[in-house]
């Protein structure tokens, strides 16, 4: 008997081992057990028996000892135990898609229907202690080793229980559902890259604790093939150390990956989506709505856990990851950071969902986790898609559209629209057929319009999803010897949000069409959201940053092409990205120097914006916004009407243009990619993407943390939004930025508003000149360039200062602040929502306002905590009230509903096998289909309390918004506003130097002697409403602007650095400054005591080194009025001043002294471009730069005029598609109408017959 068994086990087992003989088998056929030892496995038809990926093959299998246990009578719920002991597994990476070995056809099992046999087979548990793989490849090895490894079959709840509960059944369908878990107690992971470019890069090794990998595998009865599968893998919380080194060898690893896994991956993926595509599809079998009965349930439980596609799921509830930075060019040689740094970044709740054979058609709603209504993208995508559509028709067939050619294009859109339609699908059929045309219509739709359409149909997609609930980056810390809590440098704001709204999401989208079909696609897509994140600007993360991310990245840089073209980049990828923010915020911290003694100095400033987007794909034509091709048309000719005279200050022959001509190329729409006429996937990938619109809408800038204004925000600068086009070279090292605010920018700051500005201005200085020192310590560093134009309407800078009425002292102690008669009815509100806390506030554990304000109170030091609130202001109660209320709702209909299902589950009962199955899983099947989805959902949840309890914090908090509609400040003060108009702003940094030039008109000024501070905010926020940018006529476009009344130029030159004993190199290069200045033809009233006031108001609390300035004044008349009181009743009344400066030249050296004098008699103590100099050279240059500005007119009249021409062109296409449009309505009328007589022709013979026949029937 033993020896028949073993006959039979060598029989089948030969076939994948090698060399296996009866000794290495034993066997208790009585007992069902056995055991078999050294096998070695046939590597090269398991290649392809495991359906390994194209770029993996197989190179050895090895096992010690393998044994097994089988209860021979209780084959139907227990399952056969596999035990292996040890397994040695060698990969090597195939640098072509491998291909099927032949032989291998044969030992695949003959497809049959679903049977006995196979229930027992995949029911099978495997156990396995230890797991070796070895992985080689060209440009690294690795291995990873495994330990406690179990291979188990579930119930769909992830239980273990009775086999027969591990598979659901559907003879609607004729579909099985089983369900596995793979958990292993611990992985390790190395990997050593080698070669001329990674021989000193360091062995990364990463370990991994317990994990749990959920397995549904969707099975066809019939033939046993597997139709679908979910994998979702759960690990345990994952902390991490990595050096800059052992990155670099992770990602030198990726990239000697990336090319052979592309070609296979996409090979393999649109050979597996043919086989799907050709799959019949079975529907479940309509029933009456009132039948009952096991089926029934079953049908219901099996479209629960049913699974509709493949897909592939990461869900890791906690990863903390920690950077660390070895000595050489990934660290910065910034002092503080010279011994090393260590950033932390924490991801909390992260999905990373792999679909990769989704029809472009088909909706989303039954993708696990994945909100199809909260992702705002949908529209964008299903625009997209529509639009590809119909370029497509229109290219490859762009005869005019018959009625049924518009009604399949309408159906091709529709169905191409990523399913966001919200009409169910059975509504589908009865649609197509209502848009039908009638059968009298004699034309007849395109072959080939109709075969394109039947294409879109077969649209493809695999997309990545990446979701993150919360993530958290740390400063970086350093190695001193002061301990210092970790700080967050981007953290979310949870706060304003609603509890089931993530952080980060972020999609990838790739199209392809199933086989081998080369037929065109939509370009891959990529949308990034960002909810409310605080992002703070710290120094030392920042340059700490800028030298490891640099550094790390090199390993990705592309080998060079070739020796024809070496320093030639490869081509970007050609994808359509949309990024947007939703409602971030960037922090300006002080620092040290902050006194908390000076009431009216800030802690922060907060620089907010509702909704940032940054995108490289243009809006519709149609889209009156921003982001159009004539919204950068609009930009380039604001800022080529506000660019002063070339040749004149503040510009240079020196200076960069800021408009590039790619600029000009995009907007008049004539850099269009060529990509001939040939049937290719990029065939509609035309329009250029190299360049980038951020918006801003709107921006703001407020001042947090003065005791002054009872910690709430004071404004810095009003709500103005901003628009900014961006376009760079293949390398990235030369940028050039066009941006324009709309509207009126406001601007307000007093004297420590202005000293914490100024601080913040020397750390952002210090920062970008270790940011640039950083980067040209790295050896592929190119000398690169940005320039950046910026056009401003008009703005108001008003200087808050201190009121000089007597007896309007400023009174800024909490006593002071009164309420308003609005703020009492608040308070009775608050006071009656807070004496009856909810139920759900006392179990959830979240603590109440009281105990959070003293919590508050003891966290923050003694001067600097805040006023504590008034009894009752606080809402929290009534919020948590509301919430409990609806959840109470919401878990009595649930519990409602489980009551019925568990009533149709208990009336199926019964001793019959099958009916146990059908009650077992409607009985516990939870109300989420998927285990490791519902524990992933309760980790967010809870999650989410912690958040809670953060949102009544905050609530408690001074800065809350019923408190600051409650206080008011009996602060007076003073302010003195000045306006400038027709701003132009350029920045260019090249060649180790920079410039700052600025132009402007109309300078005008403003002052009020006193106005309440609440007032005055009031006004402020209301002035940029009222203000209207003037109209710009058709002569403005063609004038040049005159010589600007202000004009500015900051000049910063780089020096050599200075070198230490052994002649080094040491430290940051030093630079010289240089400010120029002029002002001409201008009035300006002022009051003395305002005047004096704004000396004042400049003093700085820095002795700073003085900087080299000059500065020429032309015509300006300055009237001065005495305001302040007189010392002596005798004395008479003061006389107002009048000052009238036609020519001052004023410059100060590097050694501080001020020198006034006339323009041209004084030799300049500055060497400047400005000072003039009579040189008959210069004469003759000026003129050679009149002749070329006169020139530059009549070219830019000419550029008028063909941007004219363009927007005619634009109107004349859209009236010749108008007219093609009504030329088929035309023409379908005289079909009709030609249809008609005929009808008509033929009804009136008939009629003719009739009376014929009629009349002869009356001479019979």
């Amino acid at each position: 008997m033993v020896t028949i068994i073993k006959n039979q086990l060598l029989k089948h087992l030969s076939r994948f081992t090698k060399n296996l003989s009866p000794e290495q088998i034993s066997l208790s056929a009585l007992r069902g057990s056995g055991e078999l030892q050294d096998l070695t496995l046939d590597e090269d038809l398991l290649t392809d028996l495991l359906e390994l990926p194209g770029w993996l093959r197989l190179t050895s299998a090895k096992c010690n000892r393998a044994s097994f246990r089988i209860q021979w009578t209780k084959l139907k719920t227990v399952p056969i135990v596999l035990n292996l002991d040890e397994v040695h597994i060698a990969l090597e990476v195939c640098s072509e898609p491998r291909v099927m070995n032949p032989s291998a056809a044969g030992a695949l099992p003959v497809p049959g229907k679903y049977s006995y046999i196979h229930k027992v087979i995949d029911g099978i548990s495997v156990a396995v202690n230890h797991v070796q793989i070895d992985f080689n490849c060209d440009a690294f090895t690795s291995s990873v080793q495994i330990s406690r490894v179990t291979v188990e079959s579930r119930t769909p709840d992830g239980r273990k229980g009775d086999l027969r509960l591990t598979r659901i059944k559907c003879t609607d369908t004729g579909q099985l559902l089983i369900f596995k878990e793979l958990e292993w107690q611990s992985a390790r992971i190395e990997a050593k890259a080698h070669g001329a470019a990674s021989a000193n890069l360091p062995p990364l090794r990463l370990l991994l604790g317990n994990t749990h990998c959920r397995i549904v595998i969707k099975k066809r009865l019939s033939d046993c093939a597997v139709i679908a599968s979910r994998l979702a893998i759960c690990p345990e919380p994952v902390a991490w150390a990595l050096t800059d080194g052992q990155l670099r060898a992770a990602l030198a690893c990726a990239a000697a990956l990336a090319q052979p896994v592309r070609r296979a991956t996409a090979a393999a993926t649109r050979a597996k989506a043919l086989r799907k595509i050709e799959e019949p599809r079975e529907q479940i079998q309509s029933r009456p709505s009132g039948a009952a009965g096991e089926r029934d349930i079953l049908a219901r439980v099996f479209a629960k856990h049913d699974v509709r596609e493949t897909s592939y799921h990461l869900l890791a509830p906690r990863i903390d990851l920690h950077l660390c930075d070895d000595p050489g060019l990934g660290r910065s040689e910034k002092p503080s950071l010279s011994k090393g740094g260590a950033l932390q970044v924490t991801l909390i709740s992260m999905q990373a969902d792999l679909f990769p054979y989704h029809k472009a058609s088909n909706d989303r709603r039954h993708w696990k986790g994945y909100r199809e209504s909260a992702t705002p993208h949908s529209q964008w995508l299903s625009q997209a898609l529509s639009s590809f559509c119909t370029n497509l028709l229109e290219t490859l067939d762009p005869r005019p559209l018959s009625t049924n050619n518009k009604n399949q294009v309408a159906r091709g859109e529709e169905t191409a629209s990523n399913g966001t339609s919200q009409k169910p699908a059975a509504e589908a059929p009865q649609r197509s057929a209502s848009s039908v045309p009638p059968a009298t219509t004699t034309s007849q739709p395109s072959p080939t319009r109709t075969r394109i359409l039947q294409r879109l149909g077969k649209l493809m997609t695999t997309c990545l999803v990446l979701r993150i609930d919360n993530f958290t980056v740390y400063k970086v810390s350093t190695g001193s010897k002061t301990y210092e809590a970790l700080r967050p440098l981007v953290n979310a704001e949870k706060a304003t949000l609603p509890g089931d709204a993530g952080l980060l999401h972020a999609e990838l989208t790739f199209f392809y069409y199933p086989g081998d079909d080369c037929f065109p696609v939509p370009a891959p897509k990529l949308y990034v959201q960002l909810s409310p994140v605080r992002v703070s600007l710290d120094v030392n993360s920042a340059v700490w940053l800028g030298a490891f991310l640099p550094h790390v990245a090199g390993a990705l840089a592309p080998p060079r092409r070739g020796a024809a073209d070496p320093d030639t980049p490869p081509p970007a990828p050609y994808m359509d990205v949309r990024m947007e923010a939703i409602m971030p915020k960037i922090v300006l911290e002080a620092g040290s120097e902050h006194v908390s003694q000076q009431r009216d100095r800030p802690k922060e400033l907060h620089v907010c914006t509702a909704r940032a987007m940054l995108t490289n794909v243009r809006e519709s034509p149609r889209a009156n916004t921003a982001g159009t091709r004539a919204d950068l048309a609009a930009i380039l000719s604001a800022l080529r009407r506000a660019t002063p005279p070339r040749g004149e200050f503040p510009a240079s022959t020196e200076d960069l243009d800021p408009i590039h001509e790619q600029f000009v190329l995009h907007a008049d729409n004539l850099d269009d990619v060529d990509r001939g006429t040939a049937i290719s996937p990029e065939l509609l990938w035309r329009e250029n993407r190299s360049v980038w619109c951020a918006r801003v809408e709107p921006l703001w800038a407020d001042f947090c943390g003065a005791r002054a204004t009872n910690y709430k925000p004071a404004p810095l600068l009003d709500a103005t939004p901003l628009t900014a086009w961006l376009c760079f070279n293949d390398d990235l090292s030369r940028i050039w930025v066009v941006g324009r605010t709309c509207g009126l920018a406001g601007l307000q700051v007093n004297h420590y508003q202005l000293l914490f500005l100024l601080r913040q201005l020397e750390r952002v200085s210090e920062m970008m000149a270790w940011l640039a020192h950083d980067a040209s310590r790295q050896p592929d560093a190119e000398e690169g360039s940005i320039v950046v134009g910026l056009v401003v309407p008009a703005v108001e800078l008003t200087f808050v200062l201190p009121s000089n009425c007597p007896g309007q002292e400023s009174s800024r102690d909490l006593d002071s602040v009164p309420l308003d008669s609005s703020s009492l009815q608040d308070l009775k509100m608050g006071s009656e929502a807070t004496m009856a806390p909810s139920i759900q506030d006392r179990d959830s554990g979240v603590p109440p306002a009281s105990s959070v304000d003293v919590l508050l109170a003891q966290s923050l030091p003694a001067e600097e905590v805040p006023p504590p609130a008034s009894p009752g202001l606080n809402f929290g109660g009534f919020s948590t009230m509301r919430r409990g209320f609806n959840s109470l709702v919401t878990s009595i209909d649930s519990a409602l509903t489980r009551d019925d299902t568990r009533s149709d589950a208990a009336s199926t009962a019964s001793s019959d096998s099958d009916r146990y199955v059908v009650v077992g899983l409607a009985a516990e099947s939870p109300d989420d289909a998927d285990l490791a989805f519902r524990e992933f959902e309760h980790g967010r949840a809870s999650s989410a309390v912690e958040v809670a309890a953060e949102v009544v914090e905050r609530s408690s908090s001074p800065s809350d918004h019923s408190v600051t509609s409650s206080c008011r400040r009996r602060d007076v003060i003073s302010t003195s506003t000045w306006r400038l108009n027709n701003i132009h702003v350029v920045h260019q940094s090249a060649n180790g130097s920079s410039r700052l030039r600025l132009a402007a008109d109309d300078l005008v000024s403003d002052e009020c002697t006193a106005i309440p501070w609440d007032e005055f905010q009031n006004k402020f926020s209301m002035r940029a409403r009222a203000w209207t940018e003037p109209a710009i006529d058709e002569d403005s476009e063609l004038k040049p602007r005159e010589t600007p009344n202000v004009a500015a130029r900051l000049t910063r030159t780089e020096l050599s650095r200075t070198l230490n004993e052994n002649g080094e190199a040491t430290g940051l290069a030093p630079y010289e400054e240089l400010l120029e200045a002029r002002v001409r033809d201008l009035s300006l009233a002022l009051n003395m005591s305002t005047a004096l006031a704004l000396s004042e108001f400049i003093e700085d609390e820095v002795i700073a080194p003085p900087m080299p300035l000059e500065v020429l004044i032309e015509n300006v008349k300055v009237h001065l009025v005495e305001d302040r009181p007189v010392r002596s009743i005798l004395s008479p009344p003061p006389q107002p001043l009048d000052i009238d400066l036609t020519t001052l030249r004023v410059t100060r050296a590097s050694d501080g002294v001020l020198r006034l004098g006339p323009p041209l008699s004084t030799p300049s103590t500055v060497a400047s471009p400005s000072t003039p100099q009579p040189n008959p050279e210069l004469d003759e240059a000026r003129a050679a730069i009149d002749s070329l500005n006169k020139e530059n007119e009549e070219l830019r009249k000419r550029l008028l005029t063909l941007s004219r021409i363009a927007d005619d062109n634009r109107e004349l296409r859209a009236k010749v598609e108008e007219a093609a449009a009504l030329r088929q309505c035309v023409h379908k009328a005289q079909q009709e109408a030609v249809s008609l007589l005929a009808d008509k022709q033929e009804l009136l013979e008939t009629v003719r017959a009739l009376q014929e026949q009629a009349g002869c029937r009356g001479k019979r």
